[in-house]
């Protein structure tokens, strides 16, 4: 009975990025890589770096290569892969991203019924299938949406293998090793994840009923797992970049890049003297013919960069600390704009027409409602958590990959769509307390009494109703995107 509900609880989810991808109908294929969602008369786009992400694809699938390491790559070889196997068509890639989107929330669903129980678990994966932020990422072909379902995997592998379920307590070696691979997978996607896996190898490490031995192996077999999937990217990066420095003399730019370069770039652009706390690239100089797509190392500027831009960042941070301070609050503000959407395609209850702050991020609703009944709720869900009588320490991981987001923003610049992928440890957090609640008020013979498939078919017909209905992602003033303005062959230019 549990599985078929997790099942279908799947396959809602996927409707509800399915009914996305295809209501009120899309501009021509071609134009819609970037967009979350375009509308043939009226709009609200998803700026984002899908464009970029579009060109290197085209870039590695005609033989020209990825060009310098300057985003993680992961992104780009799961496109290549779709097209490769599909041919070039966006909806099709967006219609795998659906199914990503919505095959993480199983991972999501097993780490919460490890460390929580069924329902919590339930409470969880419900949320998540309904989300308007987790369902509007699957309309633009980003790092979001892929970084969400690694991610989510190798945090649920680990939970399974900190807790010696199934084939992790018969094979715990062969089990790591595709563990270490699955984290190459996130590590690739984005490099935050290196704080989730720092934080999951001290959970291991201290871990008293593996000995030192166990431990060793473990380690070892997960390191084997990332070097197998990572090693090829960073050998490549190393012959590109020294062939950089050998073309440049005085270059010096780093030869060992297991992942990426744009950690500095974003450090400097997060800590300029103009920096207004979120993504403001006039602040580096805008890039011609796309924003990394023709990152140039040969340009001096972008050079200092790439190379210094910690040390320069750093800096800047110690001249400053005044302003540095006030930005604080500013970037948690954008970050929060990223958890404060709402349920189903119509946002509710926090509406539609918000727009963006500006073109390299994503969604923003017009009303701060669920930012603030969220994060009650979220608090609600931490004190039970933090007062449970009985628990075990493993309890609290869900919370590393939100602090993950939390000290990246702080260090470097806000993004509301940076919490997206980490959006289902913020609803499983929020789930403890909901369930904690019910108990409390006993609520639980009552809901008990209405059958989850029942629910599940209720949120369905919503769901399915707003996607028919011409008021869905509905714009008066075709002109604009919401708080971020811009008209569209004015701006960017039909090429962009």
């Amino acid at each position: 009975m549990e599985i078929g509900v997790v099942i279908f609880i799947f396959v809602a989810a996927f409707l509800f990025r399915y009914w996305h991808l295809t209501s009120l109908g899309w501009v021509t294929d071609s134009e819609t890589h970037y967009l979350g969602m375009k509308l043939t008369d009226n709009s609200i786009l998803h700026f984002s770096d899908s464009s970029t992400y579009t060109i290197l694809t085209d870039n590695l699938l005609s033989g020209k290569g990825t060009n310098i390491p300057f985003n993680p790559p992961f992104t780009i070889f799961v496109l290549a892969a779709i097209y490769y196997i599909f041919g070039k068509s966006f909806f099709i890639a967006k219609l795998i991203y659906a199914l990503m989107g919505s095959g993480a929330l199983v991972s999501v669903y097993i780490i919460a019924r490890e460390l929580y129980g069924r329902r919590v678990a339930l409470l969880t994966m419900l949320l998540c299938s309904a989300s308007f932020a987790l369902i509007f990422i699957t309309g633009g072909l980003n790092i979001e949406n892929v970084y969400l379902f690694t991610s989510s995997l190798a945090i649920c592998l680990f939970v399974l293998l900190y807790g010696e379920k199934w084939i992790f307590k018969k094979r715990p070696y062969a089990s790591s090793f595709a563990f270490g691979v699955v984290c190459g997978t996130a590590m690739l996607s984005r490099a935050e994840f290196v704080i989730v896996l720092a934080a999951m190898f001290f959970y291991g490490l201290f871990k008293r009923e593996w000995t030192v031995s166990t431990k060793m192996k473990i380690v070892a077999s997960v390191v084997a797992g990332m070097i197998v999937f990572m090693g090829p990217w960073t050998y490549r990066n190393y012959l590109f970049m020294t062939d950089i420095n050998k073309k440049m003399p005085g270059a010096d730019l780093p030869v060992f890049v297991p992942v990426s370069l744009n950690g500095p770039f974003n450090f400097i652009e997060g800590h300029h003297p103009n920096a207004t706390g979120t993504y403001a690239p006039d602040l580096v100089g805008r890039l011609k013919a796309g924003y990394i797509a023709s990152l140039e190392p040969r340009d001096t500027r972008h050079l200092m960069f790439i190379r210094d831009g910690y040390g320069l960042g750093w800096d800047l941070i110690k001249k400053n600390p005044g302003k540095e301070l006030k930005l604080i609050p500013v970037k948690l503000r954008v970050l929060s704009d990223g958890f404060a959407n709402g349920f189903f395609l119509n946002n509710f209850p926090v509406g539609i027409n918000g727009g963006s702050e500006n073109m390299a991020d994503s969604f923003v609703p017009d009303s701060k409602f669920m930012a603030y009944a969220g994060g009650l709720a979220f608090l609600a869900g931490l004190l039970v958590l933090v007062f449970k009588k009985e628990k075990r320490k493993i309890e609290y991981l869900p919370l590393i990959p939100l602090c993950a987001v939390l000290f990246i923003t702080i260090a470097f610049y806000g993004l509301s769509r940076m919490a997206y992928p980490v959006l289902p440890y913020y609803y499983m957090v929020i789930s403890i307390g909901l369930a904690a609640f019910a108990k409390w008020a006993n609520l639980m013979d009552k809901v008990s009494r209405i059958p989850i498939i029942v629910v599940i078919i209720a949120l369905l017909a919503v769901g399915f109703a707003q996607s028919r209905e011409k008021t869905v992602l509905y714009k008066e003033d075709a002109g604009g995107f919401g708080k971020f303005r811009l008209t569209f062959k004015e701006k960017i230019g039909k090429d962009f």
